[in-house]
């Protein structure tokens, strides 16, 4: 039995931040059920590349899931779904605010047949203000919050961020959201509803720039500060075969491992200096430029200095360090034979994730849902 078998979570939500959510606590053992709407689903379903026909971003993201195909504008989809919500712990929705109540189906109607429900909506900028129902992608809200406005070089336009880190960190929040909300639902029988704005989660990704700001007026902007690469010791620097090193010496003690390794010491007391910092980075750049990534790598293996090699995701996967810590599950599936997806991050020692079942089709498992409600 895994941790979380025996929890029942009803999955409305699409795309990225829901299903990863609800994926988590699938990986854990809860029954989740995606339902989604007939003809085309989970919009994920037809995004490439394809594996026979199925799409792997919905590969990746809903292992471990059933799919039920219900029409929630008829009155017959409304109804099956109010009584599947009470046969559920967890409803999770991706909606614009306002949409599911129009259609009856919104947290007050699922309280009404099931008071320990716990309702976990997650949208663009929440419930509440004059953004409520704008309709934004991740880009939009890290643009609103001022991630974008710090990532880049100092001279440049803002970068467009290679994660997408509001949509992930919400599907985080939201996960732990639902267990504070099941453990309150077990000790006093009562549900909640949850409000996960991924406006709001950007926000939050920020404690460095909200400690400058609040504490000293700093606006944190590309190229300014020590996070977005004003010093020395926090920075990107060029190889001989045009790749990249990452130098992360926040503690001296690094630092000083770093110097002493280049055979440049007396440069070590200089980062004490934020004066020195332009100096400093200009002598790290010329001696990046005297070897590969690759021998940097090797070079600083035993040093202990922060040095890393900026991968990509092909040399990533293939990484002892990935291989060691099983982060690439090679799946074995009757229908599609062999692929791969990523592994769990979270590795618990007595209740550990589990790799039950692939993606579902779309509503592959609508008859034999129906038929259990009916038979309850």
């Amino acid at each position: 039995m895994q941790a979380l078998t025996g929890i029942r979570v009803l999955d409305m939500s699409r795309l990225l931040p829901g299903p990863y959510c609800t994926m988590l606590l699938a990986d854990f053992g809860a029954e989740v059920i995606k339902i989604e709407e007939p003809g085309k689903g989970d919009y994920s379903r037809s995004f490439p590349p394809f594996l026979k026909d199925f799409g792997y971003w919905h590969l990746q993201l809903n292992r471990n899931k059933q799919s039920v195909v219900l029409d929630l504008k008829s009155e017959e989809g409304k109804n099956i779904f109010l009584e599947l919500v009470k046969t559920a712990d967890v409803v999770v929705e991706s909606y614009r605010p306002g949409v599911l109540k129009k259609l009856g189906v919104d947290y007050e109607a699922a309280a009404k047949v099931n008071p320990k429900i716990i309702y976990c909506s997650l949208s663009g900028y929440g419930s509440k203000g004059p953004l409520a129902h704008k309709a934004d992608h991740d880009l939009g809200y890290l643009s609103l919050a001022g991630v974008t406005a710090m990532s880049g070089e100092a001279d440049g336009a803002p970068a467009v961020p290679g994660v997408l880190m509001a949509d992930m960190n919400a599907a985080l929040s939201a996960g732990m959201s639902i267990m504070i909300a099941l453990r309150h639902a077990a000790l006093t029988g009562q549900g909640q509803e949850i409000d996960i704005s991924l406006f709001n989660v950007a926000m939050n990704l920020m404690p460095g720039a909200a400690s400058l700001f609040f504490g000293s007026g700093f606006v944190a902007e590309r190229g300014n500060n020590w996070l977005t690469g004003a010093y020395a010791n926090y920075n990107i620097y060029a190889t001989a075969d045009g790749r990249y090193v990452s130098v992360g010496c926040l503690e001296k003690k690094f630092w000083r491992n770093l110097c002493i390794g280049l055979g440049r010491e007396e440069l070590i007391d200089m980062i004490d200096d934020e004066s020195n910092h332009p100096y400093l980075k200009e002598q790290l750049a010329a001696a990046f430029k005297q070897k590969t990534m690759r021998e940097w790598e090797e070079f600083f293996a035993d040093k202990d200095a922060c040095v890393t090699p900026v991968l990509n995701f092909k040399e990533a996967v293939e990484s002892e360090q990935v291989q060691a810590n099983e982060m690439v599950l090679n799946v074995q599936d009757d229908e599609l034979g062999e692929y791969q997806q990523l592994g769990f991050a979270m590795k618990l020692s007595k209740t550990p994730a589990q790799l039950n079942k692939r993606a579902p089709r779309l509503g592959e498992d609508t008859e034999k849902i129906l038929v259990q409600l009916k038979n309850k």
